[in-house]
């Protein structure tokens, strides 16, 4: 224990300025966003909208994010982190506004699009940034940490979004309608806030450097090929990835409403249980990757997470449901750092901003795809076999994933292109 805490002691105290402004940043926009997150399929169903319209909602969010993510992420490579990440936060912190207060279905489903363009100029920078403003040995620490940190806001986040409606609907006599907008206004607020350590970025000499270079495919090929493989490879496996989680992820809130019943507060209590399970899942994800390495330990948290899955998928018990999610979340999730590790040290910086564009497309390419599936089968088959046909495909396709992912990367097919400099304080 004495060395784990001196191992992370010694990470912390070694960030730069911009990463611990980052840091910041993150907590209150993952706040605000948890708030926001926990409460608004709610709403939808608040409102009187059927299970059918909450994945055409995510349909439209995540069809639009994969339209305008790799743009944006040849944008982030042009203007900075800095800019991007600025701009995107006033949008989107305008299209949630919309969705909170339009209540008709045309008008939300173009809140919905515009908040998927919107988010991505917050989303793709975040990467890049981290790995510019950080050097290789601080890297898989930094991209537990965050995880964590993110984690550790989302608890709070939901936590507060369950008990704030429930405050205001239960003990303040307000509309459940209108008890779920306050609360998600008041999630807005707190996201909004992030903005405030954003503009005291400092943009680093590598960014700068990035930002005059002029993007040119042909060039980039020759020049970047190995570079250019690793996007194209993890842009595939991503996509099977986000295809088979947007089955079950954006719906769990709502799985526990329709199998269970449970109260907001309950559906708030354990997704923030688990979004703390999965927070100490990525601070102990170092030590596994010193034991193991970073692809044999994705393959290892991915593949243990999959039981558990099951469990959630054909329990009708409560709490054993609730703790099939708790340690899929975790083992499942643990494994992103060294994701996102392995992907930006086997990229060229130059082309960092459209790994993360291209994840973050893939990502939401396969939500939408998805989207109709998964509402499909619930509205299909009921809230048993429908989640519990959902839950099992994505078991599935995330045994292909690991398995792949392990031949790929586990034979060090494809080297660094280069090292990066330490990152300045």
């Amino acid at each position: 224990m004495t060395r784990f805490i001196q191992e992370w002691k010694h990470q912390l105290s070694g960030y730069s300025r911009n990463i611990r402004l980052f840091l910041w940043f993150n907590f209150l926009w993952n706040t605000g966003l948890g708030i926001f997150t926990l409460d608004y399929n709610l709403y939808i169903k608040a409102l009187g909208y059927s299970q059918t319209m909450v994945g055409d909602i995510v349909a439209m969010t995540t069809l639009a994010a994969a339209i305008i993510l790799v743009p944006a992420g040849l944008m982030n490579d042009k203007f900075g982190s800095k800019r991007i990440v600025s701009i995107g936060i006033f949008l989107v912190v305008a299209a949630l506004i919309a969705r909170s207060v339009i209540t008709a279905e045309h008008g939300l489903l173009v809140s919905a699009f515009m908040t998927g363009l919107s988010f991505a100029f917050v989303s793709v920078p975040l990467l890049p940034f981290m790995t510019e403003n950080s050097s290789p040995d601080q890297r898989v620490h930094l991209f537990s940490f965050n995880l964590a940190l993110v984690m550790g806001a989302s608890v709070i986040g939901s936590v507060l979004g369950g008990l704030l409606s429930d405050m205001f609907h239960l003990w303040g006599g307000l509309s459940e309608v209108l008890s779920l907008r306050i609360t998600l206004l008041l999630g807005i607020g707190i996201a909004a806030l992030g903005s405030v350590p954003v503009l005291l970025f400092e943009s680093a000499g590598k960014e700068k450097e990035t930002s005059r270079t002029e993007f040119a495919w042909r060039t980039v090929w020759k020049n970047h090929k190995s570079s250019m493989q690793v996007i194209f490879l993890f842009a595939v496996l991503g996509l099977m990835s986000s295809i088979a989680g947007g089955m079950l992820v954006p719906y769990l809130n709502v799985y526990f409403a329709d199998r269970f019943h449970s109260s907001t507060t309950a559906i708030g209590i354990i997704v923030s249980l688990g979004q703390g399970a999965t927070a100490i899942a990525y601070l102990i994800g170092p030590l596994i990757v010193r034991r193991l390495g970073e692809t044999k330990s994705l393959m290892v948290l991915q593949l243990s997470s999959i039981p558990f899955m099951l469990i959630t998928a054909y329990s009708m018990n409560f709490y054993l449901a609730s703790a099939g999610y708790l340690f899929r979340q975790a083992l499942m999730n643990a494994a992103t750092p060294f994701w996102n590790s392995i992907k930006m040290n086997l990229v060229h910086r130059s082309l960092r901003g459209l790994a993360s564009s291209t994840g973050e497309a893939v990502f939401n390419l396969g939500w939408f795809l998805a989207a109709p599936v998964s509402t499909g089968l619930v509205a299909r088959y009921g809230s048993y076999y429908g989640y519990a046909y959902a839950f099992t495909v994505t078991a599935v396709v995330y045994t292909l994933i690991a398995v792949m992912f392990y031949f790929f990367f586990s034979k060090d097919r494809f080297k660094p292109p280069e090292d990066s400099l330490p990152a300045t304080k």
